[in-house]
């Protein structure tokens, strides 16, 4: 029954996905909430929370997936964890692959008016939130498969949740997303981390 709740989850994710994305093909223009949000946001923008910001959306970049990926990947060879090897290049590699190719069929433009740093490439679904998504949650899978203490499970799954959270608002805080590109992102990323997971345990 879980199981099924959680298909039928998916199933709706991808929906409204599909959704929104139709709305936005090659649109220039916030949908439903975008200028709502990104105006109450950038009316409240300080300094210092640029630079707070700047330094969260690191953590999502792939200045930063690149080295903490290549350790991640030599510990777990070393330790022949494969199945953990394989979760990681999915959730890198094969995350910022569907994300390049659904901004290149959506197409659509960020939101320039708002830039408060530069930034390529079209804008939906957010890379930060779909990569970040299937990273650390990734990363927080494989920790929390490991620990048999709830309390620590619930404790890492809260602080992935916080992460994930704080990169995606840190890009519709710095201007270069619209927030439906952050939550599709995050719905796409987690409808693509399932599916791998599930892939993986099922090859095993």
């Amino acid at each position: 029954m879980k199981g099924k709740i959680i298909i039928l989850l998916n199933i709706i994710l991808i929906i409204i996905f599909l959704y929104i994305g139709i709305e936005i093909k090659a649109n220039e223009d916030g949908i439903l909430f975008d200028k709502v949000v990104m105006e109450y946001i950038h009316g409240k923008t300080t300094s210092v929370g640029i630079n707070i910001m700047k330094k969260i959306t690191y953590l999502g970049s792939v200045y930063f997936f690149l080295p903490i990926g290549l350790i991640i990947f030599v510990l777990m060879l070393k330790n022949k964890n494969i199945k953990g090897t394989l979760l990681l290049i999915f959730s890198t590699l094969g995350s910022y692959g569907l994300n390049s190719i659904l901004k290149n069929i959506f197409l659509r433009s960020r939101p320039l008016k708002y830039f408060l740093i530069e930034q390529g490439g079209y804008s939906f679904p957010s890379g930060h939130a779909m990569v970040s998504l299937t990273f650390y949650t990734t990363m927080t899978y494989l920790l929390t498969n490991k620990i048999e203490k709830r309390e620590v499970k619930a404790i890492l799954w809260f602080i992935n949740i916080i992460i994930i959270f704080l990169i995606g608002f840190s890009r519709v805080y710095l201007g270069v997303h619209w927030p439906s590109d952050v939550l599709m992102g995050f719905a796409i990323g987690l409808v693509f981390t399932y599916i791998y997971i599930r892939l993986i345990d099922i090859i095993k």
